[in-house]
């Protein structure tokens, strides 16, 4: 396409529709001297005639009524593409992917998403769950979730909620059978369900406060698996124990399925955070949802359970 293929056209279109050159030049904000030669450049290279010119007026000739006709149409549908393109944004639309790790995935995202689509109906989201480092910009995401003290210093890090409270949980069962572990020490004597982060070897080693220190006590493996989920399902077998969030087993410990050990003794984490690239900061969408989730957090809206 040849680079001044459009050039003099929004000249034309002007005069055209306005009558005269003085207007046209008003509603360009140029000289009518400019809008003079724009149309005159125009003529020249299409060797047409566009207007005829008198002291009085300025009307199309025959081909220039022809060429009018096909221009302000195309003119008017690129004029609505450039006012819904503006729309768009400012208001939230679109797709809104989202990757976030199974462990926090029920009370910090969910209800986030349930108020969120209620709220903007025009944004889909496409949320994968998983618990693997995600590369957002390589992997078209807009936003993760991740632990504060897992996200790169070069992202932007938006707290959904305060400091993560971890517990360490087992079933009835599993007491009943191996007793309870009484201080941190007991730990290596216990069937441990370990966390691994999807393609790393290393397993997530447990933290503990002990007299305002922090103390790491890298568990013998039982079994390992990559999903808190599944983790959580294990531990309610009777199969070890397991650390984990305190909302993540909310539910199971409420039942009784399982039980709390070491309450006050694990060291907080600093908190889970939306986090994104700030190339991504002012889409609509991302913005209406940070708000979204703030306005819950003031709330002190509870995961829906």
């Amino acid at each position: 396409m040849e680079r001044d293929l459009f050039d003099g056209l929004a000249h034309f279109i002007a005069v055209a529709r306005r009558g005269g050159f003085t207007a046209a030049a008003e509603a360009l904000n140029i000289s009518p001297a400019a809008t003079s030669k724009a149309i005159q450049m125009l003529e020249a290279r299409y060797q047409a005639k566009l207007f005829q010119r008198t002291t009085r007026s300025v009307q199309l000739t025959e081909a220039g009524k022809a060429l009018f006709q096909r221009l302000d149409r195309a003119a008017l549908e690129i004029e609505d593409a450039l006012q819904d393109f503006t729309a768009s944004q400012s208001t939230p639309s679109g797709t809104l992917k989202l990757t976030v790790p199974h462990a926090v995935v029920g009370f910090a995202i969910e209800p986030v998403i349930a108020r969120f689509v209620a709220d903007y109906p025009n944004v889909a989201i496409d949320l994968s769950v998983n618990d693997a480092f995600v590369d957002l910009t390589a992997e078209g995401y807009d936003a993760g979730v991740r632990l504060g003290k897992a996200i790169d210093k070069d992202m932007i890090a938006v707290r959904l909620l305060p400091q993560a409270r971890w517990v360490v949980v087992a079933s009835p069962e599993y007491l009943n059978k191996a007793g309870r572990p009484a201080c941190i020490e007991d730990l290596q004597q216990h069937d441990a369900i370990l966390f691994r982060f999807p393609g790393s070897k290393t397993t997530y080693t447990w933290e503990f406060d002990q007299n305002g220190k922090t103390v790491r006590v890298r568990m013998p493996p039982k079994i390992v698996v990559d999903n808190h989920a599944a983790a959580v399902r294990l531990a309610k077998r009777g199969l070890g124990l397991v650390f984990a969030f305190d909302r993540e087993v909310a539910d199971e410990v409420e039942r009784e399925e399982l039980e709390i050990m070491f309450k006050g003794q694990i060291a907080t984490d600093d908190g889970i955070f939306l986090y994104f690239p700030a190339s991504m900061q002012s889409q609509p969408k991302l913005r209406a949802f940070i708000d979204t989730a703030n306005s819950l957090a003031r709330q002190g809206a509870e995961p829906a359970r």
